[in-house]
């Protein structure tokens, strides 16, 4: 089921230049701040967020650009920051995120104010206070089912996994909330929206996993053979 909001996304700019390295990194976090959002909104559907973190430089090229601008047309919400980049660098990794994440926050706020949506004021507030409850972990179960293998009740489950290298997707069976069976998937690099769309249904057919998805990717549908001695 498509979300209600399909996605957020945050853009950093430099002047002329994209900060490439930024836009990947903070897609993962971007990806929880949309989940987040989707748990608590229920106002009308949005297309996209996209928060844009630009530099002073940027502004000077571009002195038409207005600061701490919002836009709300076609479902689209857009907003644009001023970002200080050299004492964005000064900080360590942990103060960077945790930066970035209130940043978000209170654009959404102000946003919401300044178009009068009471829905993504309230669901950003909430969205925020749980980041922090899950210390900012992007990762999620994509899929989850509960099956039954050797007459023992699973559930299985496909993450999403993000890491500084890139994303990854793994297979999981779980007892009693412990892993007793893994397997990793794929991989892609970081900001690449389609592998989050790429995964279906979990099935089982002759104790073995069916993992169902998009007709345009190669390996699916994926069967992993499942034997009784492996759910230890």
């Amino acid at each position: 089921m498509k979300n209600i909001i399909e996605r957020t996304l945050f853009w950093f700019s430099d002047g002329d230049d994209k900060l490439l390295s930024l836009n990947e990194r903070y897609f993962s976090l971007g990806n929880l701040l949309n989940r987040l959002l989707c748990e608590k909104y229920k106002g009308k559907k949005l297309q996209f967020i996209n928060l844009f973190f630009r530099t002073e430089e940027t502004y000077k090229l571009y002195p038409q650009a207005s600061k701490h601008f919002t836009h709300f047309y076609g479902g689209q919400l857009t907003y644009d920051d001023v970002f200080d980049l050299k004492a964005f660098n000064k900080m360590n990794k942990q103060e960077q995120d945790n930066f970035i994440w209130k940043r978000a926050f209170e654009i959404l706020q102000e946003a919401a104010a300044s178009i009068k949506n009471k829905d993504i004021l309230n669901a950003s507030e909430y969205a925020y206070n749980k980041g922090l409850e899950m210390d900012l972990n992007p990762d999620f179960r994509m899929i989850e089912k509960d099956v039954v293998l050797f007459d023992q009740a699973l559930k299985a489950a496909i993450w999403v996994n993000f890491k500084k290298e890139g994303m990854y997707s793994k297979f999981t069976l779980e007892k009693e909330n412990q892993i007793v069976f893994e397997k990793e998937i794929d991989k892609a690099k970081n900001g690449v929206e389609f592998f989050l769309e790429i995964y279906k249904d979990i099935d089982l057919k002759n104790n073995n996993i069916i993992i169902k998805g998009r007709k345009d990717v190669e390996y699916l549908p994926l069967k992993i053979r499942i034997y009784k001695e492996e759910l230890v």
